[in-house]
């Protein structure tokens, strides 16, 4: 287990003196940005290689997303954005779910419980971007979901697939993406059609979770204890 594991190697005094958050560094859970994906999307007439944000109106649009290993405190999501020209985004908005939402029509659990909101203002994107989003040690389950909103329909969230660390779950024959209608405060699956398969752009890292760091700091505590007995 990584908890052991660092406490093994960490000196006593080093383990003691440092904060919680830097005992771990960050690992990639998940990360869906090494095989972009163009062509022939579904409703047709999208630019190649991304999927513009306001082509549902100003709906908020993301994927559910599996992670890889056992770290669940989300520390940073960089997204993947792309535009046919070169824009700033007034406000690039990132929301991570839990998926403990109504089941639609057999799909998995729709996005539910907010987990986390982020915000950044004028982001500049020109082609493929990556925005980073500084995420404050947000525990998420091993499986959620995002979504992202901006005012823009010239840019907007970049294709990508296969990941490449993590998975995206499939929904009967089909991997799909989420739409939420702020009409209706309704969620509604969508997907590409099979040619090409693409999901959306995206890197996730994190570090162990509250519960680790507890054992990590009683051990330390225990192991100063029997240093202390020892040295009478």
């Amino acid at each position: 287990m990584l908890c052991h594991r660092i406490l093994q190697v960490a000196g006593l005094a080093a383990l003691l003196a440092i904060p919680s958050s830097a005992i771990a560094a960050p690992t990639i859970v998940y990360d869906n940005t090494s095989t972009p994906v163009t062509g022939d999307f579904i409703p047709s007439g999208l630019p190649e290689g991304f999927w513009p944000f306001n082509q549902y109106g100003d709906d908020p649009v993301g994927d559910q997303i599996a992670l890889a290993g056992t770290d669940r405190a989300v520390t940073r999501f960089d997204l993947i954005v792309s535009s046919s020209a070169p824009t700033v985004l007034t406000n690039l908005t990132l929301v991570l779910y839990k998926n403990d939402g109504t089941v639609y029509y057999g799909a998995p659990g729709a996005p539910g419980t907010v987990l986390w909101t982020g915000a950044l203002a004028d982001v500049a994107v020109d082609g493929l971007t990556m925005v980073v989003f500084d995420v404050p040690n947000v525990v998420v389950p091993n499986m959620f979901s995002w979504t992202a909103a901006a005012d823009s329909n010239i840019a907007g969230l970049a294709t990508y697939d296969p990941p490449t660390v993590g998975s995206t779950p499939m929904w009967g024959p089909i991997q799909h993406a989420w739409d939420l209608d702020t009409a209706s405060d309704d969620w509604y699956p969508f997907y590409f059609e099979d040619n090409p398969v693409a999901n959306f752009g995206a890197r996730v890292w994190a570090v162990p979770g509250p519960g680790c760091l507890s054992l990590l700091a009683a051990g330390g505590l225990a192991a100063l204890h029997r240093r202390r007995r020892w040295g009478k």
